[in-house]
């Protein structure tokens, strides 16, 4: 047997207390007057044979109260000998201490991250000095992973703050096991403190490793009420000087309790320049439409703001918009550029076009448009499937006219092999086109209403177009024979536009018609290609510059927050003639930033704390268990602070015996028939 408490066994030097009395008191004789001895010595003999029954049995009873009651205090029980927490020998111990967001909340002991430090120095005060330790925090920074003696370890932990990072628990428990794995010849244990959030709580994905136990040290939050801004989107894609921009914010409320007039304002380059507010209903949300006027071009740094306390990291979202002041657009022409399409684009302060031959393409120039124009092209090459597959893929448009002349089989392999509707024969008929879809994007704004009596292109001749089931399409004009006069096909954010026919007078009205201005001029338009807005925190953020404008010229990038409190200097990736810069945890503060070359500014980004720590929903002890147990993950066990303290569970096993129950029974039967007695005594 052994004992969490064994300094209250001093206790039993109390059971003197019963004896002196029993001495003293009961031993003790009173002169009794009796006119008959007779009588008298008949009641002696029955009184002294009574007497001394129940003052043993006083005695007994209270000397067996005041063991059990020792007893109780101390706490014994019966240990698993398989199971102790520290074994004998050296010992190597990981423990994870979860710093997130999330760890600000308030506990029963003040903050989170201060109680799991506190948990944390206590268990390494359970092993020896001999022993080794290693600390992970959700950081997972390069310090921490290696093996250090206590000393270190807990100068290691006194410096361990909230952090934006968070990773899910399986990436953290994967890697602690895979570090305790280095060491051989050690006893191996891991010890995870955390409020174990349900949405990071990946229990599917958690290793298993019969070899090393997993102790899960869950810790309770106070407050789980959270209002955070999640993203944000705008609505159109175009975005001209003068325009109205309408901006959509996803407000949520995370708590059981209904939110009244959330305000939610908007603040572009440090100016107010909108405001609402929302009702959301518990645990919902709300999109909140948000406008503003586009004044000039260029970086825009953006913040969408709430007020929500205590919990405030996600009240903020930081996005920049880039524009350029000029759309440039591309048309690779097999002999002379199309009058058409260069007499709407000439002398055009927002869209300019360039022209470019089939037989001297410049490949590395395609990364300079959004909008590429393959018009009546004679040979779909290999080497331009390819160029255009990698322009697709980095969200530019495209726009096929077909010519009469062209390799047809060349195309067709092509198309297919850019998972576009391709050219399947020539059809030498006049159609007309008898439907228009008006509520296609190109239209936007249009028609300002539904439109019955159009003028409708005609096409002198014109190709069919097929596809596969696989292939994404959507009619844009469609003729009587319910051919398509013109479609577009997209994949991710790329589009692809194909007409039936070329466009010259030759062989459709198309091109004198007033429909054909907005149809190429929206192609063209909604074609601009805007760096991401924002980006999230995580491992290694990749921030894609080829778009911004003399992005060639950048060598050596500078990334400084535009208070210029924040500077440093991102890897610069170079691949395909994709350029790129990865921070690698180089801050860790939300905000806008400017990307920077000697005090010259190129573009901005937004970086923003993930969203995962807004959730306030815990794992607590029971649910943890149940998925443990649902999951069949033996290797792991739970300490549960809210039972008992830490230090309390390394003195006793998961499978040990406590018999502080029985002893609380015996002890009840000891007083009440210590009671029993002095009252029949009386």
């Amino acid at each position: 047997m052994h004992f969490i408490n064994p300094f209250y066994l001093f206790g039993l030097l109390a059971i003197a207390i019963p004896i002196i009395i029993h001495l003293f008191n009961f031993r003790r004789f009173k002169k009794v007057f009796f006119t008959n001895v007779r009588f008298l010595k008949e009641v002696e003999i029955s009184t002294k044979k009574q007497n001394k029954i129940r003052n043993r049995l006083l005695l007994f009873t209270r000397i067996l109260s005041i063991i059990l009651l020792v007893l109780l205090f101390a706490q014994p029980f019966f240990p698993n000998k398989e199971e102790k927490l520290v074994e004998k020998g050296l010992n190597a111990v990981v423990v994870v201490v979860d710093n997130s967001f999330s760890m600000q909340n308030q506990g029963r002991q003040g903050r989170l991250l201060d109680e799991a430090k506190q948990n944390a120095k206590d268990i390494i005060e359970q092993y020896n000095s001999n022993d080794l330790f290693l600390l992970l925090t959700m950081d997972l920074e390069g310090r921490h992973q290696q093996f250090v003696n206590k000393d270190k370890f807990i100068e290691l932990l006194n410096q361990v703050e909230i952090s934006p990072s968070s990773q899910f628990n399986s990436k953290l428990i994967s890697r602690s096991l895979d570090l305790l794995n280095t060491k051989h010849g050690f006893n191996k244990r891991m010890f995870f403190i955390s409020d174990f959030q349900a949405p990071s709580f990946d229990v599917s994905n958690f290793p298993e490793d019969s070899l090393i136990k997993t102790l899960l040290v869950p810790l309770n939050a106070n407050n789980i009420d959270n209002i955070y801004v999640d993203s944000l989107s705008f609505v159109d894609p175009i975005f001209q000087v003068g325009q109205n921009i309408a901006l959509n914010v996803r407000i949520v409320n995370k708590s059981e309790k209904k939110a009244e007039k959330v305000s939610v304002k908007l603040f572009l380059n440090n100016k107010q320049l909108s405001v609402s507010s929302v009702d959301i209903d518990k645990n919902q949300s709300q999109i909140v439409k948000l406008n503003f006027t586009l004044k000039e071009h260029g970086i825009q740094h953006g913040r969408v703001s709430i007020i929500d306390n205590p919990i405030t990291f996600d009240d903020d979202f930081f996005f920049t918009l880039q524009t350029s002041p000029k759309l440039e657009i591309l048309s690779i022409n097999s002999n002379n550029p199309n009058p058409y399409l260069s007499r709407l684009f000439s002398n055009n302060n927002e869209i300019e076009i360039k022209n470019m031959s089939e037989k001297t393409i410049d490949f590395n120039d395609f990364d300079n448009y959004s909008f590429i124009i393959l018009n009546e092209l004679s040979e779909f090459s290999s080497g331009l499937v390819s160029e255009i597959k990698r322009f697709r893929e980095h969200g530019g448009d495209i726009l096929i006219i077909p010519s009469e002349n062209m390799n047809l089989p060349s195309f067709q392999n092509a198309m297919r092999t850019l998972g576009i509707p391709y050219f399947s024969e020539l059809v030498k008929k006049q159609n007309k086109v008898s439907i228009i879809n008006q509520h296609n994007k190109l239209y936007k704004g249009v028609f300002s209403q539904s439109v019955e009596n159009i003028e409708m292109p005609t096409a002198k001749q014109y190709y069919k177009l097929s596809s596969t089931s696989q292939t994404a399409r959507e009619s844009i004009m469609k003729l009587q024979s319910q051919d398509d006069f013109l479609l577009v096909s997209q994949e991710n954010n790329s589009k692809a536009y194909v007409f039936a026919t070329n466009l010259t007078e030759d062989y459709t009205d198309f091109v004198k018609q007033s429909l054909f201005v907005p149809t190429i001029w929206n192609m063209a338009l909604f074609s601009q290609v805007i760096p991401l807005p924002y980006y999230f925190f995580e491992d290694n953020i990749q921030i894609d510059i080829s778009k911004l404008k003399d992005s060639k010229k950048i060598n050596v990038a500078e990334i400084v927050s535009t208070d210029k409190k924040v500077s440093f200097i991102p890897e610069l990736r170079k691949s395909n003639r994709m350029k790129s810069l990865v921070i690698h945890n180089q801050t860790n503060r939300a905000g806008n930033y400017n990307i920077e070359q000697e005090s010259e500014v190129f573009g901005g980004l937004s970086l923003n704390y993930s969203r995962i720590e807004s959730n306030l929903s815990f794992m607590d002890g029971n649910n943890i268990n149940s998925e443990l147990k649902k999951h069949s993950l033996d290797s792991y066990d739970i300490l549960d602070t809210k039972k008992q303290v830490i230090s309390s569970y390394f003195k006793k096993t998961k499978n040990g015996n406590n018999v502080s129950i029985i002893l609380l029974i015996l002890l009840l039967l000891s007083v009440s028939l210590e009671t029993y007695l002095l009252f029949k005594k009386n």
